[in-house]
């Protein structure tokens, strides 16, 4: 692969879109947030704008996977380990976020609630009630992975930065910080509480736009620079 600084403005575009698709993520889901009920909890499946919002997370995970493989690229040489581990992190965070999203999409929404919507009798309501009820704990183990795996991803890409560039690495900086905002909900997906997230609920919606945003303006600044410090392939 020749690493040519068209193939890193094109993470930094990716890394940018990133930053908007968060706030859809994070934001749009305001909207619904009065669906308490099953009953209106089941509706949700009618809601466009709700499954607008669940295919923007597919493409979210994609473009998060490509602009943090783009952006290990520019310090694979330096720090190997930290990188292959870090891109392995945010791999399998997109991935299990993918699954969990597709099964909320075909299973939960188009499969269940339908199921439960359109059932003739108690006797299959019920059935189809049970499998929506039971996919929460399925929902909360895909995300204690998520978590997990984007958490690594973001140690191991903030230490590369630091060794690479040093203590005042401001990406190495970003990176350790958003995984410092990240423990609180990591801890409370552990013990199944709501406890410490609650108050970082601003990182969703604020801090991460913007550092999805510097992480894409960093990329497509130093391109030319990048590109001439790594080996190229014929």
């Amino acid at each position: 692969m020749n690493h040519t600084p068209r193939f890193f403005r094109f993470g930094a575009v990716c890394a940018v879109l990133t930053a908007l698709t968060t706030l859809v993520v994070h934001i749009v889901p305001n909207l619904w947030a009065d669906a308490t009920t099953f009953e209106q909890q089941v509706e949700l499946r009618l809601d466009s704008i709700y499954l607008a919002q669940r295919w923007t997370i597919l493409v979210h995970c994609a473009l998060v996977i490509i602009s943090m493989f783009v952006l290990g690229a520019a310090k694979l040489r330096s720090a190997p380990a930290l990188v292959s581990f870090g891109f392995l992190g945010y791999l399998c965070f997109g991935f299990t976020e993918i699954v969990r999203t597709s099964i909320s999409i075909f299973a939960v929404n188009r499969t269940w609630r339908a199921g439960h919507a359109a059932a003739a009798d108690d006797a299959t309501r019920e059935h189809f009630r049970s499998l929506i009820t039971a996919y929460g704990g399925i929902n909360d183990a895909l995300f204690f992975i998520f978590y997990t795996a984007f958490l690594i991803g973001l140690v191991c890409y903030g230490l590369a930065f630091l060794r690479s560039e040093g203590r005042k690495s401001h990406l190495g900086l970003l990176f350790l910080t958003w995984s410092f905002l990240s423990v609180p909900g990591f801890i409370d997906g552990i013990a199944g509480t709501e406890s410490l997230g609650r108050y970082f609920e601003w990182v969703g919606p604020y801090f991460l736009p913007l550092a999805r945003l510097y992480i894409g303006v960093w990329l497509w600044k130093n391109a030319e620079q990048l590109s001439s410090t790594l080996p190229q392939r014929a």
